[in-house]
C-alpha cells in the first residue's frame, strides 16, 4: 500500500469515528442482538457430566418434637440436640385443629366423580368461593432465569362492597347473599369445567358453618329491614392475641 492510499484509509476512518451516527436505538439494539446469537452459535456448547455424584436419602420423619409432636428428619436437629422450628421449646401452643366438615372429608377421600373432580379443579373451587381477592404489585426479577413470582411492597385484600354495581359485578362474599341455586349459576359462568351440584353443597356448607358468610347474609337483611340506614362491617385484631400464635396459625 502506498502512502497516499494509507492516508486516505486514516481519514476515511477518523470521519467515521467523528460522524454523527444514524442509526437509531431500535436498530442498534436488532444489531447487537443479531451478533450476540450469531456468537452463541459459533461457541461451543459446555456440558459437565458427572457419573460420581451420590443419592442422598433423608430418611422417614420418625422424629417427634417432645412438646407439641410435630415430626421432623434426623438431621434437622440444632447443635442442642433439639426441634426448635415448630413451638420453640413449648414457647408456642397451638390449639388442636378442629375437625373437618363431614362433606369436605368425602370430597377429599372418597371417589365418585363429584369427588375426583372437586379435587382435580380444587384451586378453581377455591377461588370461585374466596371472600376477598389478593391485590399486590408483582414484580419479577430481571434477567433470563428461572421463573420466580415476586410481589413488590404490601400484600392486601381486595373485599366488594355488599351490592354489586356497574364498576362491581357480583363476586366474592356478595354471593353470599344470594340462594345457592342463583350463586352457582354466576360460579359456574367463570368455572365451567366445575360441577354445578358440588358448588351448590359447598356454598350451603359455608353458609352453616363460615362466620363470613353469616356476616354478609345478616349485613343484607338489616339493609333490606332499614333501608335508610348506614351499615358498615369492621373486622377487628384481639390486641390480647399472642402474635406467635397469630404468625403459626397464618
Amino acid at each position: 500500500m502506498n502512502l497516499s492510499r494509507a492516508v486516505g484509509c486514516i481519514i476515511r476512518n477518523e470521519q467515521r469515528r467523528t460522524e454523527p451516527s444514524q442509526e437509531t436505538v431500535e436498530e442498534s439494539t436488532v444489531r447487537r442482538s443479531i451478533r450476540n446469537e450469531a456468537d452463541n452459535r459459533r461457541r461451543p456448547k459446555r456440558v459437565c457430566i458427572r457419573n460420581d455424584v451420590e443419592k442422598h436419602n433423608c430418611g422417614t420423619m420418625s422424629e417427634q418434637c417432645g412438646f407439641c409432636g410435630a415430626v421432623y428428619w434426623k438431621e434437622e436437629k440444632n447443635t442442642a440436640h433439639k426441634y426448635t422450628k415448630c413451638c420453640h421449646d413449648g414457647k408456642v401452643q397451638l390449639p388442636a385443629f378442629p375437625d373437618a366438615p363431614e362433606l369436605l372429608k368425602a370430597f377429599l377421600t372418597e371417589n365418585p366423580p363429584d369427588a375426583k373432580n372437586y379435587r382435580q379443579r380444587i384451586r378453581e373451587y377455591n377461588s370461585a368461593l374466596a371472600f376477598a381477592s389478593m391485590g399486590a404489585q408483582i414484580k419479577p426479577p430481571r434477567g433470563t432465569g428461572p421463573y420466580c413470582y415476586r410481589l413488590h411492597g404490601q400484600v392486601y385484600l381486595r373485599v366488594s362492597p355488599l351490592y354489586a354495581s356497574d364498576q362491581h359485578k357480583e363476586s366474592y362474599g356478595q354471593l353470599y347473599i344470594f340462594d345457592s341455586s342463583e350463586a352457582t349459576e354466576k360460579r359456574l359462568s367463570n368455572n365451567q369445567n366445575c360441577l354445578q351440584h358440588v358448588f351448590e353443597k359447598l356454598d350451603f356448607m359455608l353458609k352453616e358453618i363460615n362466620p363470613f358468610a353469616q356476616f354478609y347474609l345478616q349485613m343484607h337483611l338489616l339493609v333490606q329491614e332499614h333501608p335508610t340506614t348506614s351499615v358498615k362491617m369492621v373486622f377487628l385484631e384481639d390486641k390480647n392475641l399472642d402474635m406467635r400464635l397469630l404468625y403459626a396459625l397464618k
